[in-house]
């Protein structure tokens, strides 16, 4: 089993071989990331909700005094238009460099799949090593949730002809972010 600097290191490597970005951070540092990460990549506008952990970092705040618009009600409506779409997944796993979506509610869907950029926040605690370690986790969800969703990085796919093509399905570049709450 490997440790969890391991684990976070394997995570990032995975995500990175499908073209998604790593940040490993602490809960004080979460949203002068998250800022860096959109002012990098020319991102003005995004949804997120405000949950107990972006309250707690003061996200919505630092957005907006870093002249990025936060949309936080309305999620149908603004994630359409919004550059950026921000969410905190349930869980990850290191060998695929995937987020695990466990959730009733159709905003967090949105968020990560109408914008362009998407960040996924996950709490290191919940990365497990393997795939087969994921279902494990799944099976011991009660309830279970309305939807659980995989996300491997940002959206592509291929026509019949076999020409990639990024972005149709989802976002065209992904961003995660591990909390590291050791």
């Amino acid at each position: 089993m490997e440790s969890r600097l391991e684990l976070f290191d394997t995570f990032a490597k995975n995500l990175e071989a499908v073209n998604g970005t790593c940040y490993k951070t602490d809960k004080a540092n979460l949203a002068e990331t998250i800022v860096k990460i959109y002012k990098d990549n020319g991102i003005d506008s995004t949804c997120m909700l405000e949950t107990d952990l972006a309250k707690t970092a003061g996200l919505s705040k630092v957005l907006m005094d870093n002249g990025i618009q936060v949309h936080s009600d309305h999620i149908r409506l603004n994630s359409e238009t919004d550059k950026g779409g921000i969410t905190e997944v349930a869980y990850g796993i290191a060998e695929l460099g995937s987020l695990i979506q466990a959730s009733d509610d159709i905003d967090n869907r949105l968020m990560a799949i109408m914008p362009e950029y998407y960040i996924g926040i996950v709490n290191g605690s919940t990365i497990v090593e393997t795939y087969d370690d994921m279902f494990d986790k799944l099976a011991e969800l009660k309830p279970f949730p309305k939807y659980v969703g995989f996300i491997t990085g940002p959206s592509r796919t291929a026509d019949i002809e076999c020409v990639g093509t990024v972005g149709v399905h989802g976002p065209l570049q992904m961003s995660v972010v591990i909390v590291t709450d050791l």
